[in-house]
Parts: C-alpha cells; structure tokens; sequence
C-alpha cells in the first residue's frame, strides 16, 4: 500500500492499495501528476471517497472507473459550494461530473475488490456523508477520525453531536489492533486511539 501527500497546503493522504496488479485509489487529492505517476502499472478497479470535500475529491479529472460515494455526499461532486470550493477563493473543480461513473453507497454496503471485501461504515460528522472504509486490518477514515483528534465540525454539513456517535461506533466495534489511515496527518491505530483520542475519551466520560 502507499500513502501519498497529495496536497503539500492541506497535508491531505492519499492512498493506493494494491493486489496483484490491481488497486484501489482513496480520495485521490489535486495533484493528478503525482497521482498518475504512482498509479503506472496498475489496473485502478475504483476510487473510494470518504467524503465529498473539493481536497479529497479534485483529482477524480484522471479516472474512468467506478466512483464510489455515500449518498448523503453524491451532491458536492456536482455543487462546488457544497463541496466548499469556494474556501479557495473560487477556484472551481478541475473534474467534469458528468463524466464520473458514481456509485452511490450507504452504511454496511460491501464493495468486492479482487479476492477480497471492503466494509462501508457511515461516520456522519465531518459531513452528512462521510463513511469509513474497512480493508482487512485497515480502516480509511477520511475527515472523522485522525490521530488524537478528528475533523472539523463547523462545516455547513456537519455536526459535532454526529462526530461524537461516530467515534464511539468506531472505536468501540473495531478490533485494537485495526490500522487507522486518515485523511489528514499521522496513521494511527484504534488501539491508541481508545486510549489517547480526548474526545472519544470525553465521549465515554459523558456517558457515565
């Protein structure tokens, strides 16, 4: 698997998962030179999305394959103001939606990859779409859970009473030993995360 830094200005991951010469992309970012560059040799089956935010989503421009979205979130790949491309000052999306093949998914839908399955978990919070998605011993979870923290509430779409339930369905129902792969910033593990993450810790607090 590699993890690409795809947009050196919002330190945004991401990441290429391979079996055999097939892979998955997760939330290919805007820089589609870098993109294509790690991506020679392979066989792209399908892009997975966490969330529909114009960092995570602007490099779509470069594939012709499966788009896979929550349907909750399907709606900022074709409103750039949902997606929040007016935070860059109106630079608008370098992709052509039209010509994406989307896939709507919601929670517990399973997506085949080669021998192997990939679990969607809806983590509303960061957006009202936002889903994780858990690969063998690995979870992406995009914008709703990073290393000692999470994403932002503060968003149009957003909501930090959802984040709170998010994190507990995560962190309580997923193995320790689960890689975490966010979208922003360091991996991490659900294991730490149950022991240091302060708000999932001022979750459980509050529920006592």
């Amino acid at each position: 698997m590699k993890k690409i830094i795809i947009d050196d200005f919002f330190d945004m991951n991401c990441y290429i998962v391979e079996r055999g010469d097939s892979c998955f992309v997760v939330d290919p970012g805007g820089n589609t030179e870098l993109l294509k560059k790690e991506l020679t040799g392979y066989k792209v089956l399908f892009v997975l999305l966490t969330h529909g935010h114009f960092d995570h989503i602007d490099g779509l421009r470069i594939f012709d394959c499966p788009i896979y979205i929550h349907e909750n979130d399907y709606e900022m790949l074709i409103n750039p103001k949902k997606a929040l491309y007016h935070m860059l000052g109106g630079l608008v999306p370098s992709y052509d939606y039209r010509k994406l093949n989307i896939i709507k998914i919601k929670d517990n839908d399973i997506i085949p990859f080669v021998d192997q399955e990939i679990r969607v978990i809806h983590t509303p919070g960061h957006s009202s779409g936002s889903v994780c998605y858990l690969y063998r011993d690995k979870l992406f979870s995009g914008d709703t859970l990073f290393k000692g923290s999470i994403g932002r509430t503060d968003f149009p779409d957003s909501s930090y009473e959802a984040m709170k339930k998010s994190l507990v369905k995560i962190i309580d129902n997923l193995d320790d030993n689960i890689k975490v792969y966010p979208g922003h910033d360091e991996i991490t593990s659900i294991k730490d995360e149950k022991k240091n993450n302060q708000y999932y810790l001022l979750c459980k607090k509050n529920q006592m």
